[in-house]
């Protein structure tokens, strides 16, 4: 179990490379979707919020004791990984964010910083599960 987490963790670290290359491409070609940068920028607020709802729904799911807490008397080790596996997909959404910015806008500014935000999401994440692992009882 720990092995499929350790790829799932590293399967979405590095589709925020992967997105940054697109971006790259994207802004050397000059492309992007949106002419008024106005549009852009409202569009950037509401990302924000979106992104602190992620933020704020990734700490809930991480710290909460009793999300899946009936599974977690038959089940401890499934239960963590559900909730990693959880935490880290819910984290991989700042990357999407960046990645939706920066095509409206053909700057990579905005998927470098949600990348950052995605990054640091996994690297909690990652740490609550190697602590909630500690903590169970060994069978």
């Amino acid at each position: 179990m720990v092995k499929v987490a350790n790829a799932l963790l590293l399967e979405l670290a590095i589709a925020p490379v992967i997105f940054l290359v697109v971006a790259l491409l994207l802004e050397l070609g000059g492309a992007s979707l949106a002419t008024n940068p106005g549009f852009v920028l409202q569009i950037f607020f509401v990302l924000i919020l979106l992104s602190l709802a992620v933020i704020g729904t990734t700490f809930f799911v991480q710290i909460s004791k009793s999300l899946m807490s009936g599974r977690a008397s038959y089940d401890p080790i499934g239960r963590a990984f559900r909730v990693m596996s959880l935490g880290a997909i819910l984290s991989e959404q700042h990357a999407v964010l960046g990645l939706i910015l920066t095509f409206l806008s053909g700057s990579m500014f905005y998927l470098v910083g949600f990348s950052l935000v995605a990054w640091t999401s996994l690297w909690w994440v990652r740490k609550r599960f190697k602590q909630n692992l500690a903590s169970l009882p060994d069978a």
